[in-house]
């Protein structure tokens, strides 16, 4: 379950999930909302839950922190296995959660990326999805520590919500670079917001003069690598995380997930360990992926 139905990454998910779930003795059902609600997402869960053949295991990505606990917890209940991917709730409503890569580490990706490019004096604008958005907040609040550590001549300007929707996102990226005269880069940290980015910074002949450093998947931005208005762009491998997520399944299904410390082997991604930080039953998925113009082609999600 997704935050929403619609956005590629998610979709890659699926397809990794999909990739090895007949050897895993799986069938994936792929359901969410089209908006990126916590209350619809929570509706959807329900659903699942009083349906007539519940499943096993739900994965979730949730929309917010709290929102879909309600839900969680009664599916929990009724004998469900909970566990969360990309974006969690409060731990105590699922068993594990599988963490894209380490927060401190993409933030550090993205400020560096910035820097060596544009300098570190300026304001930075991001574009987040909603304020409650946990995977983003935990971003944002990584690089705003990182650069009070290290860059004390860059700022953060007003955080622009986009709501996962493209247009939304153009219009809060074109306030971002209207009213702030020393922005050096935009930092679209949700899928959508890279495209309405980057439509902003054209759209006001800012290509070059303003970067563009985002967390997405290289497919849908082909051809903003190709004319140059894209500097950046950071991620995972997103569907090799959609097998992890459909072993993950597996395994709390058939009761065999190790407790905190303990590791396990998920077929040809290899070893993995769960860990109780930053929150309990953690599992960090990877190291950050750099997706440039040199290499965005070797990528298919």
């Amino acid at each position: 379950m997704p935050k929403l139905l619609g956005l590629s990454v998610f979709e890659a998910n699926v397809k990794g999930a999909r990739q090895v779930a007949p050897g895993l003795n799986e069938t994936i059902d792929y359901t969410a909302s089209v908006d990126a609600s916590g209350p619809e997402q929570a509706a959807v869960i329900m659903g699942l839950v009083h349906s007539n053949n519940p499943p096993q295991v739900i994965a979730y990505s949730a929309n917010d922190p709290t929102s879909e606990v309600p839900a969680l917890e009664a599916a929990a209940k009724a004998g469900i296995k909970v566990i969360g991917f990309d974006s969690d709730v409060t731990a105590s409503a699922r068993s594990y959660f599988i963490q894209d890569t380490a927060y401190p580490a993409m933030a550090q990706g993205l400020i560096d990326a910035v820097v060596a490019k544009f300098g570190a004096k300026g304001t930075i604008g991001i574009l987040s999805s909603t304020p409650d958005a946990t995977i983003q907040n935990a971003w944002i609040g990584a690089m705003r520590t990182y650069i009070a550590q290290k860059y004390p001549n860059l700022k953060i300007g007003p955080i622009g919500y986009g709501q996962s929707n493209q247009a939304t996102s153009q219009t809060q990226a074109t306030n971002l670079i209207n009213s702030n005269p020393d922005l050096l880069a935009l930092i679209p940290i949700d899928g959508a917001a890279v495209p309405g980015a980057l439509a902003a910074v054209q759209t006001l002949g800012k290509v070059g003069k303003i970067g563009v450093f985002g967390i997405g998947d290289p497919n849908p931005n082909q051809k903003y690598f190709a004319n140059g208005s894209l500097t950046g762009l950071f991620l995972w491998d997103e569907v090799k995380e959609g097998e992890l997520i459909a072993y993950v399944a597996r395994l709390v299904a058939d009761g065999q997930m190790p407790a905190a410390g303990g590791s396990f082997t998920a077929g040809s991604l290899g070893s993995f360990t769960v860990s109780d930080s930053p929150a309990p039953g953690t599992i960090i998925f990877s190291k950050p992926l750099e997706f440039t113009k040199a290499n965005y082609l070797q990528y298919n999600f």
